[in-house]
């Protein structure tokens, strides 16, 4: 018997993280839908940091749902996904790089949330400021420049 034989079946491990990868995702993606309708019954300047913590939560579930579809994916079978879907995974470098862009879009929504509360006292914190701004243009620039 040789040793692929006994290593192939083993490729089901992976439906366990696959699972509970999922669940997360599910989780989350209520979670973000629970923000969103306390944040409507809210006045609008209470409600944009709830919409902001939402989209944090909806980008979280992204994150959840990418990497256990391209475990999947890479694991145990290529999905039958429209062309072009931002699900598809062809390689783990691939997914790397589709989570690599979800997560530079998280901290975006972070920074958007601190910088919605930040109280500027001298001009230093102005100028540091206008730092974490141009700092986090150029991850973005970088980013949208791989594709």
């Amino acid at each position: 018997m040789r040793p692929e034989a006994l290593v192939y079946p083993l490729r089901w491990l992976m439906l366990l993280p696959v699972v509970g990868m999922l669940l997360g995702a599910l989780y989350f993606a209520w979670h973000a839908l629970e923000e969103t309708l306390l944040a409507v019954q809210k006045p609008l300047d209470e409600a944009l940091p709830v919409l902001v913590g939402a989209v944090d939560l909806a980008l979280l579930s992204a994150v959840f749902l990418i990497f256990s579809l391209g475990l999947f994916e890479l694991f145990i079978r290529k999905l039958e996904l429209p062309l072009e879907n931002a699900l598809t995974v062809e390689s783990l470098a691939d997914l790397k790089g589709k989570l690599g862009q979800v997560i530079i879009m998280i901290l975006v929504v972070k920074f958007f949330e601190r910088a919605s509360a930040f109280k500027p006292q001298t001009s230093l914190d102005f100028l540091l400021f206008a730092g974490g701004v141009a700092l986090l243009a150029s991850a973005l620039w970088l980013a949208k420049a791989k594709d």
